[in-house]
């Protein structure tokens, strides 16, 4: 009995997320495309969630923008929109100086009691940090974007109906990073490779 309740909360750590359903995520009607966004989305993203024994607290997918998720996203906006060639390179250039200087996650939360869902308030539970060569960083920001729109799922298609946004902004830093979130329910702990 003790095995099978071990081997039940290892599947947990590691199982997808569940989904709610409702409307598909916007997709490109260039199936390659789509394809070739979505790998370059899961290349950039890491997921994980915050358990307490069976019960669920809090799911979280973070995205970094690192410069070649940066091109498909604007690429992937440039389609949807139908926009010129020289609005998509304007566009592209001024997202490389937007984040010349940081290091930028767009942070998704999923979180049964609502009350944990306060990651951009000065006094929030959560606690977060960026790790990278043996240093620890706090955000320079902070940004809630809010719950899921069309236009947030066309980018993050792994967001649903009651996920929140966050823009999470860091002074720059290379190498290896590990982006933590910690408070009294539990810890999370997502690495990126740059």
């Amino acid at each position: 009995m003790r095995w099978a309740l071990v081997v039940l909360l290892a599947g947990c750590a590691t199982a997808r997320f569940p989904r709610v359903g409702g409307d598909p995520p916007p997709m490109d009607s260039d199936a390659g495309m789509e394809s070739a966004y979505q790998q370059s989305l899961e290349r950039a993203t890491r997921s994980q969630g915050i358990y307490d024994n069976l019960d669920t607290r809090l799911f979280v997918h973070a995205t970094i923008e690192s410069p070649a998720f940066m091109e498909a996203r604007v690429k992937r906006a440039a389609r949807f929109r139908a926009m010129p060639l020289e609005e998509e390179t304007a566009a592209m250039e001024a997202e490389r100086q937007r984040l010349k200087d940081v290091v930028e996650f767009h942070v998704a939360v999923h979180a049964n009691d609502p009350k944990m869902d306060d990651l951009d308030r000065r006094d929030s539970m959560w606690r977060l940090a960026l790790m990278s060569g043996g240093k620890e960083y706090a955000p320079l920001s902070i940004e809630r974007i809010g719950r899921t729109t069309t236009e947030q799922r066309s980018r993050d298609s792994y967001m649903e109906s009651f996920w929140v946004g966050y823009r999470v902004r860091f002074p720059k830093a290379s190498g290896p990073l590990t982006l933590k979130l910690a408070s009294s329910v539990g810890k999370a702990e997502l690495t990126f490779d740059q």
